[in-house]
């Protein structure tokens, strides 16, 4: 666990990066569909998308397709126009509705994301078939590669043809933009970077956890931010509340060891805000911050903190985190795994 000194000369250097990296807010504009939110850049050809993802998990809990609708139409009318999936959420359910309420109508006018998880070519191929005929497109913005989780893994996905079929299905123009996502581990993202690198490649985006208890355990601000920063990487930043484990819930990887009255409740704890919460990951060098809403209230109040968003200076942050210090770690932010 860092120093305090530590942690300032690291955020310090990361503020300065993020001052100058390009990849800060524009101001809000329109399009024929009405406000959208604000802007940062996606892809390190100058794309850009709004600042807010809606994350396609949650959206899709509801067994009910009415209660997705609902969601995904009033994420539309708040400006929301990045939409985040996987073709693993809820075994397809969550790309068939975004197939029968979003690209129907919105498809021109929003970055569509989805994710293959499966570890050969032929099967993330399929995968990628799949998710294309559930989501009603020929083609969607970005493919990711989902849950990276240690170098083995990576090492598998790329002998086994993932990263082949990756390149190729951007080549055929299956997918405009290609990424990786990654939870468990920092280390995992530095060793595929480095591995892409041997191999001439770079990819276009990475998404990852970042919320306020991070820098203090197995951090992937500290460590794997400033390198994807550096390399034009968009960031695409998830588990601003910990999937929930920061207000003291089980989510689905809370290890069957943790018992749930454990898990402190971090909110209820130090008095930090929710909006505080997002405000924190608004704050560094990301392209987005993609949160699940399985209400429409819920909804409101994410899109809510960046419509009316503060900004938190090097001081504010600092504060934040030291304030949850002693409740962070592997209770709290128990999809991180700690490898030797």
């Amino acid at each position: 666990m860092d120093s305090r000194r530590d942690f300032i000369k690291k955020t310090s250097a990361l503020t300065a990066l993020s001052l100058f990296s390009g990849w800060a807010s524009f101001g809000a504009s329109s399009d024929k569909l009405g406000d959208v939110l604000p802007l940062r850049k996606i892809t390190r050809n100058g794309e850009k998308s709004t600042a807010f993802a809606l994350g396609g998990y949650h959206m899709a809990i509801s067994e009910n397709p009415k209660d997705a609708e609902k969601i995904v139409e009033r994420s539309i009318e708040l400006g929301v126009r990045f939409f985040d999936n996987g073709r693993v959420y809820h075994r397809g359910r969550a790309e068939e509705y975004y197939g029968k309420f979003l690209t129907p109508k919105y498809r021109d006018h929003v970055f569509l994301m989805t994710k293959a998880i499966k570890k050969t070519g032929t099967d993330v191929r399929n995968e990628l078939d799949l998710s294309l005929k559930a989501l009603k497109t020929d083609r969607v913005d970005l493919w990711q590669m989902h849950t990276m989780t240690t170098k083995e893994d990576v090492d598998d996905r790329i002998n086994q043809g993932v990263l082949d079929a990756f390149l190729d299905a951007k080549e055929k123009g299956k997918t405009r933009y290609i990424g990786f996502s990654s939870h468990q581990n920092p280390s995992t993202i530095i060793y595929f970077l480095d591995e892409l690198k041997k191999r001439g490649l770079e990819l276009d985006t990475c998404q990852m956890p970042l919320n306020v208890c991070d820098p203090n355990f197995e951090s992937f601000q500290m460590n794997a931010l400033p390198a994807l920063n550096e390399r034009g990487y968009g960031v695409i930043a998830m588990k601003t509340m910990a999937g929930g484990s920061i207000m003291g819930k089980r989510i689905d990887t809370t290890p069957k060891d943790i018992d749930t009255e454990d898990i402190p409740n971090v909110v209820e704890k130090t008095g930090i805000s929710f909006a505080q919460l997002h405000q924190y990951v608004y704050a560094l060098p990301v392209s987005t911050l993609c949160s699940g809403c399985d209400t429409l209230e819920k909804l409101e109040d994410n899109v809510g903190v960046l419509q009316n968003l503060k900004k938190l200076s090097k001081s504010d942050m600092e504060k934040l985190v030291m304030k949850v210090q002693p409740y962070s770690g592997n209770l709290v932010e128990n999809y991180k795994r700690v490898f030797g």
